[in-house]
C-alpha cells in the first residue's frame, strides 16, 4: 500500500454511507483495434504479400516434379521469417506506445472515479511508474504472441504447400488454404488484441485498488453472449485480498476470499469481466 485511500477519504466532509463500489471501468473496443493496427495486422500483412510469391513457386515446382522443389518453397518461408524478425524490432516501440497509452487512459478514469466517490484528487499520487512492473512484462508477453501469430502463420501456410505437392493438388486449391491460414492468424490477432486490452486493465486497476489500501472488490461481469457459467454467477459478490476481512459484511453483502489468481476477472483467456473497487469508510 502507497497510501490509505480510506483515510485521505475520511478527512472529507459529507461522507453519508459507509461504503461505496467504484464506478466501473470499462476499456473501449477501440483500443483493442489501435493494439491490432499498431502490431499483430503487420504480420498478417506480410504473409499475404508472401502469398504470391509462394504459390509461383509452388505451381513451377508442381510443374516440374524436380526433388529440390520443396527447397525452394522453404527458401520463400525463410524470406518472409527474416523479414519478419526485421519488422519485430519496428513492432516493438509501437507495442510500447500503446501500452503505455492504455495505462494513462485507466489512471485518468480511476482518478475520476475515485474523486467521484471521495472527493479526493490522486493526480499527484499515482502515475506509470507505479505499475512500471506489470507494463514491461504486457509488453513482453505480446511480443511472444505476435511471435506465435507468425509462427502459426508459417507452419499453416507450409502445411498446405507441402500437402499440396505431395498429392499434386492444383494451386488454386492450395491457395484456398493459404488464404484460410492467413485468415485465421487475422482472426486470432483480433481476438489477441481484444483479450490483452481486457487482461492489461484489470490487471492495472487490481494495481491501482491494492496502491491505495482498498482490499475489498466486486465482481463485474462482462455481460457476454456465452459466458462462464461460474464467472456470470459471481457477478456483484464481493471479495477481499485480505484473510481478515473475510465473512464481514459490507453494504448488505458477505466478503468472500477470492477466486485463484489465474481465475480472477479479466486473466482467463477472452475473459472480459472487471474488478470494481469498494472504497470503505466506516
Amino acid at each position: 500500500m502507497r497510501f490509505d485511500l480510506s483515510a485521505l477519504a475520511k478527512r472529507q466532509k459529507h461522507q453519508r454511507r459507509d461504503a461505496v463500489v467504484l464506478r466501473d471501468i470499462i476499456p473501449p473496443a477501440t483500443l483493442a483495434t489501435d493494439l491490432y493496427r499498431a502490431t499483430y495486422i503487420h504480420v498478417v500483412t506480410m504473409w499475404q504479400r508472401y502469398t504470391t510469391r509462394i504459390l509461383v513457386e509452388y505451381e513451377r515446382s508442381l510443374s516440374a516434379l524436380t526433388t529440390d522443389s520443396p527447397a525452394d518453397v522453404n527458401r520463400v518461408l525463410d524470406e518472409a521469417s527474416g523479414e519478419f524478425s526485421r519488422l519485430l524490432l519496428l513492432l516493438t516501440p509501437a507495442l510500447r506506445s500503446w501500452v503505455l497509452r492504455v495505462e494513462r487512459w485507466e489512471r485518468g478514469k480511476f482518478i475520476g472515479a475515485v474523486l467521484s466517490a471521495s472527493r479526493v484528487d490522486l493526480s499527484t499520487l499515482i502515475g506509470p511508474e507505479d505499475v512500471a512492473q506489470t507494463l514491461e512484462q504486457v509488453i513482453e508477453w505480446n511480443t511472444n504472441l505476435i511471435r506465435d501469430v507468425n509462427d502459426q502463420a508459417r507452419q499453416k501456410i507450409a502445411n498446405a504447400v507441402f500437402s499440396g505437392l505431395t498429392g499434386r493438388r492444383p494451386a488454386a486449391d492450395v491457395a484456398k488454404d493459404i488464404r484460410a491460414a492467413t485468415g485465421f492468424a487475422r482472426d486470432r490477432s483480433m481476438r489477441i488484441a481484444s483479450h490483452q486490452l481486457s487482461s492489461l486493465t484489470s490487471q492495472l486497476a487490481a494495481e491501482r485498488r491494492r496502491s491505495a489500501g482498498l482490499d475489498v472488490w466486486e465482481w463485474r461481469h462482462s455481460a457476454k453472449l456465452h459466458p462462464r457459467r461460474e464467472h456470470l454467477a459471481r457477478d456483484g459478490n464481493l471479495y477481499t485480498d485480505n484473510p481478515d476481512r473475510v465473512g464481514e459484511v459490507v453494504d448488505g453483502k458477505t466478503v468472500m476470499a477470492p477466486p485463484p489468481a489465474d481465475d480472477q476477472p479479466g486473466i482467463p483467456p477472452f475473459c472480459g469481466c472487471r474488478q470494481r473497487a469498494v472504497l470503505i469508510f466506516a
